[in-house]
């Protein structure tokens, strides 16, 4: 209530401004007040009707500013938050039947034994567009994974 109150007093001000000092308000000064006023309403809309979603999207963008842009540990920060995800999903598992048990980058075979000791490695870098999910993910070898 108080911010249809504080509305109407700057309108209000507004017209005796105008009324009394008409030479000195220019026409473009209508248009930005007008646009004062519309976003106004619309920002009081948002705030009383759709709290939840502007509680939302303003805590996405607050929780989005507080992280890095890249992160120097990307391999490892992303397979915990997959396997926090998927507490039951082996994705070394997974992705060695899909590459038919060998190393994506030099097709050596890798035994199901040692999948312990590969690497996840995305096909297409992050940087270079490339997507954070399992179609983008390669498993290589130690040896393989030590030369890129």
């Amino acid at each position: 209530m108080n911010a249809i109150i504080f509305l109407t007093v700057i309108c209000c001000g507004y017209y005796i401004f105008n009324k009394y000092f008409e030479e000195h308000v220019e026409e473009k000064y209508h248009y930005y007040f007008g646009g004062f006023v519309g976003v106004y309403c619309v920002l009081l809309y948002l705030y009383h009707f759709e709290y939840p979603f502007v509680y939302q999207l303003l805590k996405n963008v607050y929780d989005t500013s507080n992280e890095p842009l890249y992160n120097f540990n990307a391999q490892v920060s992303n397979a915990e938050l997959f396997q926090a995800q998927h507490p039951n999903f082996n994705i070394k598992e997974t992705l060695l039947q899909k590459q038919g048990g060998r190393c994506y980058a030099c097709s050596n075979f890798i035994m199901s034994s040692d999948a312990h000791n590969t690497k996840l490695k995305y096909k297409t870098p992050l940087q270079n567009g490339g997507q954070n999910n399992m179609e983008n993910l390669g498993l290589v070898c130690p040896h393989c994974f030590g030369f890129n």
